[in-house]
């Protein structure tokens, strides 16, 4: 007499599922919940809604250049030019935009960090070189080219109009003189282009065939080519697709600082790669959530603003943030063994 074998209740397995997807989902809005919740009490100008609505504006930089880390580090990848390539789209289209207009900034900085990921991209995959070390490379290039295109000076005169795109506020482009009662959804523009990137980015990723199989070559390369995939396309696009978040982020910044400088962006890969892992996508690939991404962010941009108001020495930031990468990145491998032991 053989063993029953018990059978799975329908739906039961898919209930499963969406609970251990929901359990990060979960596990990171609380932590940012206890994050605000001791930085309102350790600082009382923390909650007010100019602090937050300054937070808005500076943060969406960082948000869109990590939606665009999101999708390389699914794919297994890693891209450190993308401060750089922030800098010398700012600058060029500056320079640009001071002496032909703005649409000739527009088209040129808009291309400038696609182009960059296509050479990552194919260098990558073409010759098997890890991509940290290729976009250190890039990285130094596109550094040294906005220092070309500065001369070591700060461009400034951008034009107005385009100025509006970085430090306008929503009812205030809506014509609303007054919000009054309404202050609270003023929200900056450059927060909304950034939650409209996330958007277009979650979607591509979960709800095209693109985005299933940036998580199979993410997962395991080997195993996706044999699938019939073509790895080397897929991160080709996932290093375009950075390279152009990179690309509208350096002009978001050029319009709302209305002035660029070969030096912006220093330090920002980093930043934004610890906001990506700690928003719970794996250095190791084939993991992430683009909406827990924002959550990352916010954590990292929020401990610099407590830092900030606490009015604590700018050389300590740095090491908070240093502290915070190699926490993330802990983490990371803590929950990559853990997985390994089940």
């Amino acid at each position: 007499m053989t063993d029953a074998v018990a059978k799975p209740v329908p739906g039961q397995s898919n209930m499963m599922d969406t609970l251990r997807r929901s359990y990060g989902l979960i596990q990171s809005l609380a932590v940012l919940a206890l994050l605000v919740i001791v930085l309102s009490y350790l600082s009382p100008r923390f909650m007010t809604w100019i602090n937050i609505s300054n937070l808005m504006a500076q943060m969406s930089v960082i948000l869109i250049v990590a939606a665009g880390m999101t999708v390389v580090m699914i794919a297994g990848e890693l891209d450190i030019s993308v401060g750089a390539v922030v800098a010398l789209t700012s600058t060029t289209a500056a320079y640009l935009m001071v002496n032909y207009g703005i649409t000739a900034g527009l088209v040129a900085g808009i291309l400038i960090g696609p182009a960059f990921g296509i050479l990552n991209g194919f260098i990558v995959t073409q010759f098997k070189i890890p991509s940290f070390i290729v976009t250190l490379g890039t990285s130094m290039m596109a550094r040294s080219l906005a220092f070309v295109v500065t001369g070591g000076m700060v461009i400034a005169g951008v034009p107005a109009e385009f100025k509006i795109i970085g430090q306008g506020k929503l009812l205030d482009v809506l014509g609303v003189t007054d919000p009054g009662a309404f202050e609270y959804l003023n929200i900056p523009l450059p927060f909304l282009i950034a939650i409209l990137v996330y958007a277009l980015v979650w979607v591509l990723l979960t709800r095209t065939a693109f985005g299933k199989k940036v998580y199979a070559v993410g997962a395991n390369s080997t195993v996706a080519m044999l699938s019939g995939i073509r790895v080397a396309r897929v991160k080709i696009a996932c290093m375009m697709i950075v390279g152009l978040t990179a690309s509208l982020a350096g002009l978001l910044l050029l319009s709302r600082v209305g002035a660029s400088q070969a030096d912006s962006g220093r330090g920002l890969e980093f930043e934004v790669i610890a906001a990506v892992v700690i928003g719970g996508t794996s250095l190791y690939g084939g993991q992430g959530n683009v909406l827990r991404t924002i959550i990352g962010v916010v954590i990292i941009v929020l401990i610099r603003n407590f830092l900030n108001l606490s009015r604590i020495d700018i050389f300590w930031q740095d090491f908070a943030t240093g502290v915070i990468i190699i926490t993330a990145v802990l983490l990371d491998a803590l929950q990559k063994y853990i997985a390994s032991r089940r």
